[in-house]
């Protein structure tokens, strides 16, 4: 645009410089050249007084908030025309990460700092109605008795352990669950709810260490399947029974030949062409438990586009919710430019969604298959095995499966088919 003669100095109706509109689009890049330039300064306001520092506090953009805080780039105690700072805006926009931030740079006095109307932080969060605005009036509520000259310290033993706490609460609910038996599933209904509720307390902490972290998670995860022996069978494991003539063995119970890698699977599954890896006894938990990390993945990408869209929506149907309350009705007129301007993130999260499905019916497939003691190859209805379970105990098989694995349960399986035996 600069090549074909555009002055970057133009400002809207509102005042609004380019560096502003980059900002609230959260473009860091676009930011720091414009700049670089010379012809902005950070510290540049519009006609209502609102910096930059306030659009990004608008939009919740945690990375750009802390890319304007770095060396002092805009002041954080900066106000608008109505008297609020930036913490005032995310507080009004239910921004838990961004309200952290700031509190993190300025310190607890920021609570106690009155716009024009007499109003703090902690009073627009509680005009909130959503989820974010009823968990960040409970972190302003816990802060704001402390010592207006303190700083809000970061323990990295509290960080490590909420990092670590979802992974170890789930764990622990797993095993409690399974040797519940028949009310494991009960158990899991009304636990996982609650650990989902202890979690969003201390988001603002994980945002974004938690994705590296999951990510690295998911990373391990495949490259672990794409290694680890899927089952293959030798002769010392084979059964006089059966025969397999590609491979001059005799197969045992719930074996197969797989023609792709050539070798016979124990347990068999199916052979994954996304993985081109054969899914049996040695891995088939791995796989199971790698559907459920993507699966997650996948809904936390959907829930944080969610959240950035409806922000940066409400930004856009509201033109200016500090200097002077102006509102703009939202309509087609209103959404093609906004997700013209957001397509990447729209197209990404209708990606994720569809492929969310996909994950969900085939973790549905092998629930399916592992209550019942089997595999999807070698799946059959519970009539046809004459072994129907209830709820409970369906729960309870798919749970010691992701404990133990299929040799666990089958090898439980043969101390009590001994043990019937034996009566």
């Amino acid at each position: 645009m600069m090549q074909h003669g555009v002055d970057l100095r133009l400002l809207d109706l509102q005042g609004k410089t380019c560096l502003h509109h980059a900002v609230t689009g959260g473009s860091i890049v676009a930011v720091h050249y414009l700049w670089e330039t010379g012809m902005f300064r950070y510290s540049d306001t519009d006609m209502y007084q609102v910096s930059s520092l306030h659009l990004a506090a608008s939009t919740s953009n945690t990375e750009v908030v802390r890319y304007l805080l770095r060396n002092q780039r805009c002041a954080v105690n900066a106000v608008d025309q109505q008297g609020g700072t930036a913490l005032h805006v995310a507080a009004e926009h239910g921004s838990v990460e961004v309200c952290w931030t700031l509190l993190q740079r300025a310190g607890y006095w920021m609570l106690h700092q009155k716009n024009h109307q007499g109003l703090t932080p902690l009073d627009l969060s509680k005009q909130g109605k959503t989820f974010r605005h009823q968990q960040l009036t409970k972190l302003l509520c816990r802060y704001i008795n402390e010592p207006i000259h303190q700083m809000p310290k970061e323990s990295h033993a509290l960080y490590y352990w909420t990092l670590l706490y979802p992974s170890l609460s789930g764990a622990v609910i797993f095993l409690v669950s399974a040797a519940v038996g028949g009310y494991g599933g009960l158990l899991c209904g009304l636990l996982f709810p609650w650990l989902a509720s202890s979690i969003f307390t201390q988001f603002h902490r994980l945002t974004t260490y938690q994705s590296m972290v999951h990510f690295a998670l998911l990373l391990g995860l495949l490259c672990k399947i794409l290694t680890q022996d899927p089952g293959t069978l030798d002769r010392a494991d084979s059964d006089p029974r059966f025969s397999c003539i590609a491979d001059l063995l005799f197969q045992p119970d719930h074996s197969k030949h797989c023609k792709l890698c050539d070798v016979c699977v124990e347990d068999y599954d199916h052979h994954c062409l996304f993985l081109n890896r054969c899914v049996g006894r040695g891995n088939h938990r791995l796989f199971l438990v790698f559907l459920l990390a993507m699966a997650a993945a996948h809904l936390l990408f959907i829930a944080t586009a969610a959240s950035y869209l409806s922000g940066k929506m409400a930004a856009v149907g509201r033109y200016n919710t500090w200097g002077g309350v102006t509102e703009a009705a939202v309509t087609w007129s209103t959404w093609l430019p906004f997700l013209a301007a957001e397509f990447w993130v729209a197209v990404l999260a209708c990606m994720n969604a569809l492929t969310l499905v996909w994950e969900a019916w085939v973790l549905r497939e092998q629930f399916d298959a592992i209550a019942g003691g089997t595999t999807t190859y070698f799946q059959q209805s519970e009539a046809e095995a004459g072994r129907p379970r209830s709820l409970g105990q369906r729960w309870a098989a798919i749970f010691s499966f992701l404990l133990e694995g299929r040799r666990g349960v089958a090898r439980r399986q043969g101390r009590a088919d001994k043990m019937a035996i034996d009566i």
